[in-house]
């Protein structure tokens, strides 16, 4: 029970829902009386983020119903025992003068709370996210929360801990063991066993159990690097009840004051006063430490404000400039770093209709097997007979994993440095047939470096200016910081003051000559949305006056530049510098006096004189042009997706060899504000889009701005604005929600598609992409499910080429899966009809395994891998060698009934003949002494080892089997294995290690090992023209989505 509290202190909603109305306990001025208002929230409460799957937004459906609630507990423990805590916790809210007792329930999914709320009777997702305004929250920097509060939130939102849950040995154990496929092995071996099927049963046992061991050990091992990568006990300072107090990491609740310490940041914060740097280096993969600064605007809401006065957890903060006050906004699960480990241990399963195809599989299979069945009811087969020949020779196809070729695609991913959080989509990669990128650092350089700037004046570019104005600009105009005696920021800016004559302290002090000259009042940094920053700053030999200097891009300075400062050729001197490659920036100026001086970002960045053009050079990656040709020429379609100029996208598309049409419709929006284009570069004058059907029309590829798509968006059909998008081979001037939204339809209209970039401005797009590739160096990145830590373009086509191999070696294990309960079935039913059996040591290889590590085609094709298990290729595939198999071995057994030694098992059982000793009676009134057993099992298992060398043939995804030594000397070992049997018949092997006492004359074996070879050439021969057939298939698939994305 929660006690009420008396404080003066502000408590906000400590209940976020978006159908319950929040309380919300505020001080008045004087502090001493406290009154509360009822608050509906026009925002989403809960906060939920994008990248979450959607269960966790809410769990409907549970009315107020005992039953219900038990019943939905119940099915989660049984599925992975997600209903980890249910607690009945009561709570007071104080509303308008009197308490309300409030009983929650809950229970925590996948690393997240759900509470039960009675008005909407549903359970809610309530993340422990702050929702309040940075003036509200500076309001308690004084006094921070009280203890009621803390307690409040406590019950509610839990504690600030990342807890794994690390499962006991033999708790881990137990589970895998009573998996279903373990468990149907096990009572499989039981069913052995009581047939006496001793050496296979036992074989079996050991192997599976140590598979069990294997993953046990494994699972044990990954749970605790995960537990040390989660790992954070610090001791924080914070101020609760006016009292400033010292606590551990675990004890934090969101809404706390923390003081900034040079250390792990142990929860999302955002910074209220002071300014610190921190290396994110470890989440985001920025290399470069990171200044983060006060939030600029305090009317808005906390989870609103700039990303760089954002304090990740896991960060660590290297410098802390004097006291820095934070803002606790997530704890636990709920912050970035939770978001990236929730995505490691329950990762979101995309729809892969592989997995149901094989389900369909199994039915049929399933049907097989009661045939059999009603067959060995036929043959008056004992009951438990029948059941142990289904579970013999259909427990390999339960076996089947659609994602067994994703083990091995995985170990050399890692080898290529490639770190993966979320292996399903390993075999997603196999399917890709889009891929968009980011321009800047992506397709080129890391980094641009400061070519010179253009005064505007007639004179040339320079990189030093004559102008004052233009000299301290370069000189004050970044976000520089000096760590341990070395100016650290970004490279653009860092290249930018490189080429200046002054220098940098550690007290945010720009030097000429070892004498100061400027000194920094604040800072304004980037904002993505408005595309600019700036600095206030005062020269030592001024006083009453300061200077404020803006950089930003040439469409967000003519927003704010007196238009009489702009140079009268403006737009032309951008679109001329775009199309020559460089990145091109303005730069302004204005001067304030001491009473103008505000923290309004607005006011200070208004009526500035523009001074001229920054401009900086971003050369092309020289592996981006190899990359992009080797996608294209697989009929994978490349788009570009940058927030830079339309024109240097372009200029840098043709640098990359990138497949355009000669000519380009470039769309943007003029001054009055409707779509029109141009046709670049035969013309420079802009002509009105008018219906834009007309424009999709033209036999052009299309580039757009992220202005007009939006205008397009709001003012054209759906379907209209969807065929624009495909038509578009770059989208410029795109904004980072704009970069989701494109990825998305471009997804929506059927595409599989990748994303790569960054990490910086891409994190909706790579998260929203079925693949996305970040280019980072980081260990895992919370922006993608694939990370490049060698930030390497050409993983891209690795990702696809190991995606591929991954999805075939799948289908091919499948394949080998299905062949061999089939094969077993018809080798067993005709033996058993015979009256004949195997024993225990005619066991049969398992070529499936070793067969999975052959590595990926070094060349991408132009042919994908089949999208299901009823592609033509799989059904023709499996029903050519089904039947090639079926003739050999029917062929065999022919030409053995013509001959005069053969004696047929009925004839010697009933004394008619007696061409060998029979052995009556050995099991179920069977032998396994018989011409008809040595015949089926010389001719099964070589039908193993044909279909294992057929299926492993070189195909366009996957290189030769050569490559795979294991498989390759494990085949070999068999095939001369099976030959000295075959052509050594009665041999002490055959006979001693197989049973084999019937020995086939060696004249006989000779022949049928010409048949075999007959049977492997056929059965290579079937693999090619299936292969060959699907590969046109797949062809003209690719030549039909080519022709709708051209409609």
């Amino acid at each position: 029970m929660v006690k009420p509290h008396e404080t003066t202190q502000e408590s906000a909603a400590i209940l976020p829902d978006t159908q319950l109305k929040a309380v919300d306990l505020v001080a008045n001025s004087d502090g001493l009386n406290e009154q509360a208002r009822l608050v509906t929230p026009s925002i989403d409460l809960t906060d939920v983020a994008t990248t979450l799957p959607p269960e966790y937004k809410s769990i409907e459906g549970y009315r107020a119903s005992t039953i219900r609630s038990a019943i939905y507990g119940l099915l989660c423990i049984i599925s992975a025992a997600p209903y980890s805590n249910r607690t009945c916790t009561d709570i007071l809210l104080g509303t308008g003068g009197y308490c309300v007792e409030m009983s929650l329930r809950w229970f925590e999914f996948k690393k997240q709370r759900y509470i039960y709320w009675k008005q909407s009777r549903s359970f809610e997702r309530v993340p422990a996210i702050l929702v309040e305004s940075g003036s509200s929250a500076l309001k308690r920097l004084k006094t921070g929360l009280s203890m009621s509060v803390v307690s409040e939130r406590r019950a509610v939102y839990g504690w600030n801990v990342m807890e794994l849950e690390a499962k006991h040995f033999l708790r881990l154990l137990l589970e895998k063991i009573f998996h279903p496929f373990y468990l149907f092995q096990l009572i499989s071996v039981a069913l052995w066993l009581y047939e006496v099927y001793t050496t296979y049963a036992l074989a079996v046992l050991f192997m599976s159990m140590g598979s069990v061991l294997y993953e046990v050990v494994t699972q044990a091992t990954n749970t605790a690097q995960l537990e040390q990568l989660v790992a954070c006990h610090v001791h924080v300072t914070v101020r609760r009840d006016g009292t400033t107090i010292v606590i551990t990491s675990e004890d934090i609740i969101v809404g706390d004051i923390v003081l900034i310490e040079e250390q792990i940041v142990p929860a999302d914060m955002v910074i209220l006063t002071g300014e610190c740097m921190a290396d994110e280096a470890s989440l985001t993969g920025e290399a470069i430490p990171v200044t983060k600064q006060h939030i600029s605007d305090p009317s808005q809401s906390i989870k609103d404000c700039a990303k760089n006065a954002l304090l990740y957890s896991g960060s660590i903060v290297l410098r802390a400039k004097g006291e820095v006050w934070a803002v606790v906004t997530r704890t636990g699960f709920s912050t970035k770093k939770g978001e990236l480990f929730r995505q490691i241990l329950h990762p979101e399963t995309p729809p892969f209709q592989i997995v149901s195809d094989s389900y369909r599989y199994l039915v049929a299979l399933s049907i097989v097997a009661g045939l059999t069945s009603l067959l060995r009811i036929y043959d008056a087969r004992p009951l438990d007979f029948s059941l142990c020949f289904n579970f013999d020779h259909h427990s390999s196809s339960i076996a089947y994993d659609p994602h067994v070729g994703v083990g091995f695609s995985l170990k050399r991913l890692r080898k290529e440095r490639i770190i993966c959080i979320d292996a399903q989509k390993i075999n997603i990669a196999g399917h890709l047939n889009c891929f968009c990128f980011d321009k800047t650092g992506t397709l080129t350089s890391e980094h641009l470096f400061f070519h010179g700037v253009d005064p505007c004046d007639g004179s040339e570019i320079t990189s030093q200016p004559t102008s004052q104005d233009l000299d301290y600009a370069l000189a004050s105009c970044h976000g520089l910081s000096v760590v341990d005696g070395v100016v650290t920021g970004y490279a653009l800016e860092r290249d930018m003051f490189a080429s200046t004559e002054y220098m940098l302290n550690a007290s945010h002090e720009i030097l000429k000559n070892n004498q100061v000259v400027l000194r920094y009042c604040h800072r304004f940094p980037f904002d993505a949305a408005l595309q600019r920053s700036s600095v206030v700053v005062q020269a030592i030999n001024e006083t009453g006056n300061y200077r404020v200097f803006v950089k930003g891009s040439p469409e967000a300075m003519t927003e704010i530049c007196e238009s009489a400062s702009l140079p009268s050729n403006f737009e032309c001197r951008v679109e001329q510098y775009a199309s020559q490659g460089y990145y091109c920036m303005g730069l302004a100026t204005k001067v304030v006096t001491t009473d103008a001086t505000t923290t309004d970002r607005a006011q200070m960045e208004s009526n500035v004189k523009f001074l001229g053009f920054l401009l900086f050079v971003n050369p092309v990656k020289p592996e981006s042009s190899q990359v992009i040709q080797t996608l294209e020429s697989a009929d994978i379609d490349v788009r570009i997706i940058t927030g830079d100029n339309a024109l240097t996208a372009m200029h840098v598309a043709r640098q990359i060899s990138m497949r355009l049409s000669t000519s380009m419709v470039y769309v943007d929006l003029v001054s009055d504000g409707s779509p029109s284009y141009q046709l670049l570069p035969s013309s420079t004058s802009w002509l009105p889009a008018g219906d834009l059907s007309k424009l999709l029309a033209m036999d052009y590829d299309l580039t757009i701005s992220g202005s007009a798509l939006e205008f397009v968006k709001q003012s054209s059909s759906m379907d209209l604005t969807n065929k624009l998008v495909l038509k578009t081979k770059i989208f410029a001037r795109i904004k980072p929600q704009l970069k989701t939204w494109i990825v998305q339809t471009l997804m929506d209209s059927g595409l599989c598609v990748g994303m790569t970039g960054d990490g910086t401005n891409d994190c909706g797009a790579l998260k929203a992409a079925h693949v996305g590739l970040a280019l980072s160096d980081a260990e895992a990145s919370i922006v993608a499910p694939f990370t490049s830590r060698d930030k390497a373009i050409q993983d891209v086509v690795t990702l696809i080429r190991e995606g591929r191999c991954a999805l075939t070696t799948s289908l091919l294990s499948f394949k080998f899966m299905i062949m061999y309960p089939m094969i077993d079935t018809v080798l067993v039913s005709f033996i058993n009809h015979v009256e004949a059996t195997f024993t225990s040591s005619q066991v049969s290889p398992d070529q499936s395994y070793d067969s999975r590590a052959t590595p990926p085609a070094q060349k991408l094709s132009k042919s994908v891998p089949p999208t299901s298990l009823f592609a033509p290729s799989i059904l023709w595939g499996v029903g050519g060698q089904f039947l090639c198999f079926t003739l050999f071995f029917w062929a065999t057994l022919s030409m053995a009934e013509r001959e005069p030694w053969f004696c047929p098992l009925p004839a010697i059982a009933s004394g008619k003949l007696h061409c060998y000793k029979f052995h009556p009676n050995e099991k179920e009134g069977m032998t396994a002494h018989s011409y008809e057993s040595n015949i089926t099992w010389l001719i099964g298992h070589w039908q193993y080892i044909i279909l294992a060398i057929a299926f492993n043939m070189k195909d366009s995804f996957r290189e030769s089997a050569w490559r795979n030594r294991p498989f390759v000397w494990y085949t070999l070992a068999l095939a001369v294995l099976m030959c000295v049997i075959l052509v050594f018949p009665g041999c002490p092997i055959a006979v001693h290690l197989f049973d084999l006492e019937a020995p086939l004359p060696s004249g006989f074996c000779w022949r049928v090992a010409g048949l075999c070879v007959v049977n492997l050439a056929s059965a290579m021969g079937i693999e090619l023209v299936v292969k060959k057939l699907s590969t046109n298939n797949s062809l003209s698939s690719g030549a039909r989505r080519a022709k709708k994305m051209q409609c």
